[in-house]
C-alpha cells in the first residue's frame, strides 16, 4: 500500500522538476534574446557613427557652399540696379527674414529705397471704430463691407505710389490713423528722377487677421494696372502664402515673383529678374515652389 507520504514526496518532486525545467528554459531563452539585442545594438551603434560622420561632412560642405554663395552673390548682383529707386512694401506679420533678405539684395545691387511702407494689421478692421475711420479716410460710405473698404484703400495707395502726390496724400492720412507706417528713407517718392520699382514682400506664419489676398494682392494688381514695375517675394518657410496667389492671378504675366528670397539663390535671382523686367520688360516666376519656371533667370 502506497502511503500518503509517498504521494506527497512524488508530487513535490514533479513540481520541483517542472520548476527546474521552466527556469532552465527561461534562462536559455533570455540569454538568446540578450545576445540578439546586443548584436542589434552593436549594429545600430555602428550605423549611428557612420551617419554622424556623414552629417559632419555634409555640414562642412554646406558651410563651404554657403560661404561661396555669399561671395558669388556679391559678384553677380553688384551695381545691377544702381539707377533704380525702389519702394519696399510689406505688411505687419510678414516673415522678417524675407524682408531683410530682400532689403539686402536691393542694397547689394545698388538700388535706393525711397519709401519703406508697412501695412498695419489694423487694416483687418477687427477693432470697433476701425471700419468707420477707414471709410472716412478713403472717402467711401461706411456701409461698405470691409473687403470693399480695403480694396479702395489699396487702390488709393497704389495710385499715389504710381502717380505721386498728384493723386492725393492717402499714405499720410492712413499713417496718421495707424493703418500704415511710412518711412521715407531718401526723399519724397513722388519726386523720382530715376526708374522706379515697387517690391512687395509678403507671406508669414500662423493665423493672421489680414491674409495677403485681403490687401497685398489687390495692391499689386492695382499697381500693375497703373503701369508700375512690380516684383513680389516671400521666403520658403512661410505657411501663409503670398507669391503663389499672384502666380495664378490676372497680372501674373506682367510681374516678377521670387519664392525663396531668404536664400542666396533667391537674392541673386530677384535682382536678375528685376533687371530683366526693367530692361527687357520680361516678367518671370522663380524659386522652388509650384508655379516657378526656373530657379534663376537665364543669364545673358
Amino acid at each position: 500500500m502506497i502511503s500518503f507520504r509517498f504521494h506527497l514526496v512524488s508530487l513535490a518532486a514533479v513540481f520541483l522538476a517542472l520548476g527546474l525545467g521552466v527556469l532552465t528554459g527561461t534562462t536559455v531563452l533570455n540569454r538568446g534574446i540578450v545576445s540578439q539585442l546586443e548584436n542589434t545594438t552593436d549594429r545600430l551603434a555602428g550605423q549611428s557613427s557612420q551617419l554622424r560622420a556623414q552629417v559632419e561632412r555634409l555640414e562642412a560642405q554646406l558651410e563651404g557652399w554657403s560661404e561661396f554663395g555669399g561671395e558669388v552673390r556679391d559678384f553677380l548682383v553688384a551695381g545691377r540696379l544702381a539707377e533704380i529707386e525702389t519702394v519696399l512694401v510689406t505688411q505687419e506679420g510678414t516673415d522678417p527674414e524675407a524682408v531683410e533678405a530682400a532689403r539686402t539684395a536691393l542694397e547689394l545691387a545698388g538700388s535706393r529705397v525711397r519709401l519703406d511702407l508697412t501695412i498695419d494689421l489694423r487694416m483687418a478692421l477687427e477693432e470697433e471704430g476701425d471700419h468707420e475711420t477707414l471709410a472716412d479716410l478713403v472717402g467711401t460710405d461706411a456701409s461698405d463691407d470691409p473687403a470693399a473698404l480695403r480694396a479702395r484703400a489699396a487702390e488709393l495707395i497704389a495710385d499715389q505710389l504710381a502717380f505721386g502726390s498728384t493723386s492725393g496724400n492717402t499714405i499720410d492720412l492712413l499713417g496718421s490713423e495707424g493703418f500704415v507706417t511710412a518711412e521715407r528713407l531718401d526723399g519724397d517718392p513722388a519726386e523720382r528722377d530715376a526708374e522706379s520699382l515697387i517690391l512687395v514682400v509678403g507671406g508669414g506664419n500662423g493665423e493672421t487677421p489680414l491674409p495677403p489676398e485681403a490687401f497685398l494682392v489687390p495692391l499689386v494688381e492695382r499697381l500693375v494696372l497703373d503701369g508700375q514695375s512690380v516684383a513680389a517675394a516671400e521666403s520658403t518657410t512661410v505657411d501663409v502664402f503670398f507669391v503663389p496667389l499672384l502666380r495664378g492671378g490676372p497680372v501674373s504675366d506682367r510681374i516678377v515673383t521670387q519664392d525663396n528670397v531668404e536664400q542666396v539663390p533667391g537674392e541673386v535671382s530677384l535682382v536678375l529678374a528685376i533687371e530683366d523686367l526693367l530692361d527687357l520688360e520680361q516678367p518671370g516666376h522663380y524659386g522652388v515652389k509650384p508655379g516657378a519656371r526656373r530657379l534663376v533667370p537665364p543669364l545673358g
